[in-house]
C-alpha cells in the first residue's frame, strides 16, 4: 500500500480512484479463453473426426476472422486530462466557457461545498489510471501454403474500436466536516475511444499432427494505424469533451464546427503467434490462434513499445489458387 492510499484509508476516505476499476484480462485470460475453446473443438473433432479431409491448404487462400483484442493499459492514460497531456482536464474546468456552468452544476447537486465559491476553485484531487476494455476486432487478409513445404506466409488487416475507462476525483471542498469518500471526493468517469488497424506480415511452420490437424507457429512484422475518436469527462452527470479542438488555447463558445482533430498516428513492432489449423472437407480451413503483439503505438507522451494479446477464429477459403 503507498502513501496515498495509507492516508486515504487512515481518514476513511475510501480507495483511490485506480482501485474503482477492473483491469483487463491480459495474457493469462487470453490463455485460459484459449485453453476453453481448444477443449471444446478437440471433443469436437474426437467426435466428427470423419468431417475433416486428409488433404491440407495449397495455394493461394483468402481469409476472414473475428476475436479478442486485450491492449496493453500504458497507453490509456492518454485519456485520464492530466496536465502533461495533449487533452487536459484544467482546459475545460477553468474556462469561462464551461467553468460556471460545471461549478452551478455541482454546488446544485450538493457535490462541492462552501470553500469552493467558484469555478477558479475546482482543483484535481487525483488523475486515475485508465484502462482498455476488451476489444472485439475483426480482419482479412490473404494467406499462401507452399505445395512442396511445410511453411507458408500471410497478410492480415485487423480492425478494433478500443474503450478506455477510468476515474477521476475532485475535491469537493467537505474534506473537514465529512470522512467519506462520496462526500470528500467528487467521482467523474473518465473515457476515451480509438479505433486501431494491426497490418501483419510474416511467416508460418506448420507441423502435421495428423490428418487434417496442423500445429502452427507464426511470426513477423506489424505496423499499426491509431485514430482518436474521443476524449471526455463527466462531471456532476454531464459529459464534456478535453479533445483539443481549440489548438491548445481555452475553449471558445464562438466557434460552432470544427475540423477534424488528428491525434494518433503510425506504430510498428513484431508478433508471434501459435495456432491449430483445422483442414476442413469443402476446401476451407479453420485456424484458431494466441497472438502476441510487442508494439509502438503513437499516442503523444505515451509512445512506448508495450505488449498486446489477442485470441482470433480464421476461416481460410481454399478452393482457388492463381498458381494451380
Amino acid at each position: 500500500m503507498n502513501d496515498k492510499d495509507r492516508d486515504r484509508c487512515s481518514d476513511e476516505a475510501g480507495p483511490v480512484a485506480t482501485k474503482n476499476f477492473k483491469r483487463g484480462i491480459g495474457l493469462k485470460g487470453c490463455m485460459a479463453l484459449l485453453c476453453g475453446i481448444l477443449f471444446l473443438l478437440s471433443s469436437t473433432h474426437s467426435l466428427k473426426a470423419q468431417s475433416f479431409a486428409t488433404g491440407k491448404l495449397r495455394g493461394l487462400s483468402l481469409t476472414v476472422g473475428v476475436g479478442v483484442l486485450s491492449p496493453d493499459n500504458s497507453h490509456a492514460n492518454f485519456y485520464n486530462g492530466k496536465p502533461d497531456n495533449v487533452n487536459t482536464l484544467m482546459r475545460i474546468l477553468h474556462s469561462e466557457t464551461y467553468g460556471n456552468q460545471i461549478w452551478n452544476n455541482l454546488t446544485t447537486q450538493d457535490l462541492i461545498g462552501d470553500a469552493v465559491s467558484n469555478y477558479n476553485q475546482i482543483t484535481v484531487a487525483e488523475y486515475g489510471d485508465m484502462y482498455y476494455r476488451l476489444a472485439f476486432q475483426l480482419g482479412m487478409g490473404l494467406r499462401y501454403d507452399f505445395e512442396l513445404s511445410k511453411w507458408a506466409w500471410k497478410l492480415n488487416f485487423d480492425y478494433a474500436n478500443l474503450k478506455a475507462v477510468g476515474m477521476v476525483l475532485l475535491n469537493s471542498g467537505k474534506g473537514a466536516a465529512y470522512l467519506t469518500n462520496q462526500n470528500r471526493y467528487v467521482n467523474c468517469p473518465a473515457m476515451g475511444s480509438e479505433r486501431r488497424i494491426y497490418i501483419d506480415l510474416g511467416l508460418i511452420r506448420k507441423f502435421k499432427l495428423r490428418n487434417g490437424l496442423d500445429f502452427e507457429v507464426a511470426f513477423g512484422g506489424n505496423v499499426n494505424n491509431t485514430k482518436v475518436e474521443s476524449s471526455d469527462i463527466e462531471i456532476g452527470g454531464v459529459a464534456y469533451s478535453i479533445l483539443d479542438v481549440w489548438g491548445g488555447q481555452s475553449p471558445s463558445s464562438y466557434v460552432q464546427d470544427y475540423e477534424y482533430v488528428n491525434q494518433g498516428g503510425i506504430g510498428y513492432g513484431g508478433w508471434a503467434s501459435v495456432a491449430f489449423g483445422f483442414t476442413l472437407s469443402a476446401g476451407t480451413a479453420m485456424t484458431l490462434s494466441y497472438t502476441f503483439h510487442y508494439n509502438k503505438v503513437n499516442l503523444w507522451r505515451y509512445e512506448t513499445f508495450a505488449p498486446h494479446h489477442a485470441i482470433r477464429l480464421n476461416v481460410a477459403i481454399n478452393n482457388f489458387s492463381f498458381w494451380g
